[in-house]
């Protein structure tokens, strides 16, 4: 078994994902594309520790385990026969405090293990070697563990700077105005290609990426728009006549706050370029900032603002961070988009592989995760200078 680096998140199969396996099993003629994906999925990942508590100080200083990859049934079956050997799962503390909740490991039976999920057993037990893999016999080494950088520690740990949601969201488009450079010349070659047959010159061509790089900019800007809401702030501390926070280590019980972005950000975004399709794509990309898991419906009316002030601090925003948007109506823009979010949203799909704004969808993606971590850490993760 090969040693790779796997995170501790679970990613399901999703609809349109199957699709586009299928889709790509059907274009190269090979089934095998198909059983490669479902066995992919029908791994688990397995961590060989020196101790519990070793791993837990490990991961809660901010180190990500090093996996193996075990077939599924593989693992459940050493495990019901090897009635010693103790598997773990990792947890949040299920507690309620003024300091962050910490990451602890859970032993669990063999009826508690699921596909695609990352599992930790003691080296002792394990009998892990490097070029033989997991033989669960005797003593062996661990898989070790791999630093987070800063900034994703920031988000995926709530260990960042306290910032004011201001602050955070020109941070962030800062970050990703540098990101967007170096991405340009990849999104004009997939534009070039996706639309060749409108035979578009090369002008044009260049208005349409530049649109593209500004929507992305806007959706970047607007990405933490569920914290505004009120039950987030209050949850964090927020006092009236003080600025709206985005970042803060008082924190309790805090509500989700990336599924709001999504309606918000398709809406304002139509309203500023037009109904069009890529735009509804780089919505939800940014939405999904934290996750790509196909999660977060929107509730009717449970978008319910900080204060009425709010509608003119974005308004203002927006005018003062994208002067090139100085004729547009501002805070007509924010107040659709904030009336549009209170009706509701579904979970959207993402886009199948095979559609040609995939490459948009993941780009966007990125962008908004990584500005986000660079601006979280203030340091710089994507091509940084040596």
């Amino acid at each position: 078994m090969q040693r790779r680096i796997k995170r501790w998140v679970k990613v399901p199969l999703t609809i349109s994902e199957a699709i586009g396996i299928f889709e790509r099993a059907f274009r190269v003629r090979d089934p095998n594309e198909i059983e490669r994906v479902l066995r992919e999925n029908l791994n688990v990942q397995v961590a060989v520790i020196d101790s519990k508590e070793t791993a837990e100080n490990r991961i809660n200083e901010g180190y990500y385990p090093l996996t193996v990859r075990v077939p599924y049934w593989v693992f459940v079956s050493k495990v019901k026969v090897k009635r010693e050997l103790s598997v773990y799962s990792l947890e949040r503390e299920n507690i309620t405090s003024e300091e962050s909740k910490k990451w602890k490991l859970e032993k669990i039976s063999y009826n508690e293990i699921f596909p695609n999920r990352t599992y930790f057993i003691l080296k002792d037990e394990a009998g892990y070697h490097p070029h033989l893999g997991l033989t669960f016999e005797g003593d062996g080494e661990v898989t070790g563990f791999e630093k987070i950088g800063e900034g994703e520690k920031a988000e995926k740990f709530v260990a960042g700077r306290e910032q004011t949601w201001e602050k955070h969201a020109v941070g962030t488009l800062g970050r990703a105005n540098r990101i967007l450079k170096i991405y340009r010349p990849f999104l004009t070659d997939w534009a070039k290609n996706v639309f060749s047959a409108q035979n578009l010159k090369e002008e044009q061509i260049k208005e349409t990426v530049d649109a593209i790089i500004l929507a992305i900019k806007i959706a970047v800007f607007f990405h933490d728009i569920g914290k505004l809401r009120k039950e987030w702030q209050e949850a964090v501390g927020w006092n009236k006549e003080k600025p709206y926070i985005a970042r803060s280590i008082n924190k309790h019980k805090v509500p989700f706050h990336a599924p709001y972005a999504y309606p918000f950000l398709k809406t304002i975004l139509r309203n500023i370029f037009g109904k069009y399709r890529f735009l509804d794509i780089i919505a939800l990309a940014v939405a999904r900032h934290h996750s790509l898991e196909v999660t977060g419906a929107v509730k009717e009316n449970d978008f319910q603002l900080a204060d009425d002030w709010v509608i003119e601090f974005l308004s203002d925003l927006l005018l003062k961070n994208f002067p090139e948007l100085s004729g547009i109506e501002a805070k007509r823009i924010i107040q659709n988009a904030i009336e549009v979010t209170n009706k509701g949203s579904p979970m959207d799909e993402p886009p199948s592989p095979s559609d040609d704004f995939y490459f948009l969808y993941v780009i966007a993606n990125r962008v908004a995760k990584l500005a986000d971590w660079e601006d979280a850490g203030n340091e710089v993760i994507e091509l940084p200078e040596r």
